[in-house]
């Protein structure tokens, strides 16, 4: 009687070691999927890099248009006008820059938290390693007690 509650013992122990096994396995399927989005936004911070060269190209083009209106090129009616469109267009600029700045932090933040699941699959694919190896063992104690039976 002893040896069959045994029994019981350690197959309810395998079961619930092959439910944490699939519950494992299921988050590295998640944390895999987590990964994906980390290159998706990596490849998001080229784009943000090229955005910023972009501006820095409008800019020199925006400095080179004021060199010509101190130039005395365009008449004084439309050098007033055209200044204003160039001062609005700094300040646009400008205001792009910082959100591109900021967009640029929350995507190394983004990075660092990636670089931390990446740590945890590890533990993970660790702690899958002890599992099995657990089932292992107690596989090897059901066939023992059945021996003993």
């Amino acid at each position: 009687v002893v040896l069959e509650e045994l029994v019981e013992d350690v197959e309810d122990g395998v079961v619930v070691l092959d439910e944490l096994v699939d519950d494992v396995e299921d988050g590295v399927v998640v944390l895999d999927e987590l990964v994906e989005l980390v290159e998706e936004v990596e490849d998001g911070v080229v784009v943000l890099d090229e955005l910023v060269d972009d501006v820095d190209d409008g800019v020199v083009v925006l400095d080179e248009l004021v060199d010509d209106v101190e130039d005395g090129v365009v008449v004084l009616d439309e050098l007033v006008e055209l200044v204003d469109d160039v001062e609005d267009g700094v300040v646009v600029l400008e205001e792009l820059v910082d959100d591109v700045e900021d967009g640029v932090v929350v995507l190394e933040e983004l990075v660092e938290l990636v670089d931390e699941v990446e740590d945890g699959v590890v533990v993970l694919d660790e702690l899958v390693d002890d599992v099995e190896e657990g089932v292992v063992v107690l596989e090897e104690l059901v066939e023992l007690v059945d021996e003993c039976r």
